[in-house]
């Protein structure tokens, strides 16, 4: 049997708490880089969409049609029509204002898509940990039946589907 000597056990230690210090490190600088990404999300991006629809209504542009199999086609009428009104819509990080790539750390990215109506705006491609974070923003509570914010599971049964509405 091998006794290590003070010398030794002392240097283990050491690197120990610091290979421990440094995991608390990242995985604290990770989750704050998550959450100014989820605050960005609806800060800079979805409560500016809010903002933009309750300005097209004060302003009484007719909205597009919607079928509802054309989303891409009215989201893009309905900048086009935003942007002659003198309304700007937010800035994505996508190439169309109306789709949003959520890539947080550690985690599988979320291609988000917005469709705004004139009475509220639906939000496709949250994972339950965003609709979660953006429920609590907007409604002070967390629940997918009630408040402003709703929500219900999608059809693939991995995404939440929010319906916003403006009043």
């Amino acid at each position: 049997m091998m006794i290590w000597s003070p010398r030794t056990v002392d240097r283990t230690v050491s690197r120990v708490i610091y290979l421990g210090l440094c995991a608390m490190a990242v995985w604290a600088g990770s989750a704050l880089i998550n959450y100014s990404l989820d605050t960005k999300l609806y800060k800079d991006y979805l409560l500016v969409w809010i903002v933009c629809g309750q300005r097209f209504n004060e302003k009484q542009v007719p909205w597009p049609s919607f079928d509802g199999t054309n989303h891409i086609a009215y989201m893009s009428e309905l900048v086009r029509r935003m942007r002659r009104a003198g309304i700007t819509p937010p800035d994505s990080n996508t190439k169309v204002p109306y789709a949003y790539l959520l890539d947080r750390l550690w985690e599988k990215e979320e291609k988000i898509f917005v469709l705004l109506l004139p009475d509220r705006m639906i939000i496709y491609g949250m994972s339950r940990p965003t609709f979660e974070k953006v429920d609590d923003q907007v409604d002070g509570t967390v629940d997918l039946g009630r408040g402003r914010f709703k929500g219900k599971v999608s059809k693939d049964g991995t995404t939440i589907i929010g319906m916003w509405g403006m009043s």
